[in-house]
């Protein structure tokens, strides 16, 4: 996926982003992080074809996104969003198979091939015992599992998940974060995501894009960019930067 000079903005015409280039490599988890305000909602909504650029554009495959049909985009890129809404009776299983529904005609029943990939990705996302379960009685984390999980039985090459990890505690931040770099390792997804916690971006990106008032301050591997620097740059926070050898790279707030 190439991001080349891409400028938005919404209808009240305060530019969101500015001039934006990036390339998001293939089978790499790819993080976005700024501080509110920065951007990167904005960027996922363009690398999602929800909003385009008034400037620019972005080549998924080599063929720009806008010229994609809604089913052949879906059949290329799943998206996970950052508030879901769904009945709350709503099984787990029955909303996993939404994510078949670009391979469908109207009212077409579900093939043998349909009914395999819905069990691979229940089985992908640990939630095949819980496929009968209403969606409102899951946890946050397993809920976000199960809208993941709808997202991988549309079998897209690419993944993008708007802030995977907001509102759940810390357990299950970590446990949907371990998912997606399984999601990468096993499956060779290629994912892009937004995080607001630095020290996750860190552990689970292959690269970092820095976001700063709709402009992408630095982008590359998290141990080769991420220094003090940066993060007063982006935050305008004191840091220091660590290292260690069970932990690697982590960021420790000073005067804090």
């Amino acid at each position: 996926m190439d991001i080349k000079g891409i400028s938005f903005a919404y209808q009240d015409k305060v530019m969101r982003l500015h001039d934006v280039h990036a390339q998001i490599k293939k089978g790499e988890i790819t993080t976005i992080i700024g501080p509110n305000g920065s951007g990167k909602s904005t960027l996922m909504s363009v690398l999602t074809n929800n909003n385009q650029p008034q400037i620019g554009h972005i080549t998924l495959n080599g063929k720009k996104l806008m010229n994609y049909k809604p089913k052949e985009l879906a059949k290329t890129l799943g998206v996970v969003h950052q508030h879901n809404i769904a009945p709350p009776d709503m099984t787990v299983e029955k909303l996993v198979y939404y994510g078949r529904l670009p391979y469908k005609n109207t009212f077409s029943p579900h093939s043998e091939e349909d009914e395999e990939i819905v069990e691979w990705a229940l089985t992908c996302t640990g939630l095949a015992e819980r496929r009968d379960v209403p969606l409102d009685t899951l946890s946050g984390g397993q809920q976000q599992r199960a809208w993941i999980a709808m997202a991988l039985a549309q079998r897209t090459p690419y993944l993008c998940l708007d802030e995977p990890t907001s509102n759940l505690d810390i357990y299950y931040q970590y446990d949907i974060l371990k998912l997606v770099k399984q999601l990468r390792d096993e499956q060779g997804l290629t994912i892009v995501m937004v995080l607001h916690d630095i020290n996750q971006a860190i552990q689970y990106s292959d690269t970092i894009i820095a976001m700063r008032q709709g402009k992408i301050i630095k982008m590359g591997n998290p141990k080769q960019i991420m220094t003090e620097q940066l993060m007063q740059d982006i935050y305008g926070v004191d840091v220091a930067v660590r290292h260690d050898e069970e932990l690697g790279m982590y960021i420790l707030p000073l005067g804090v």
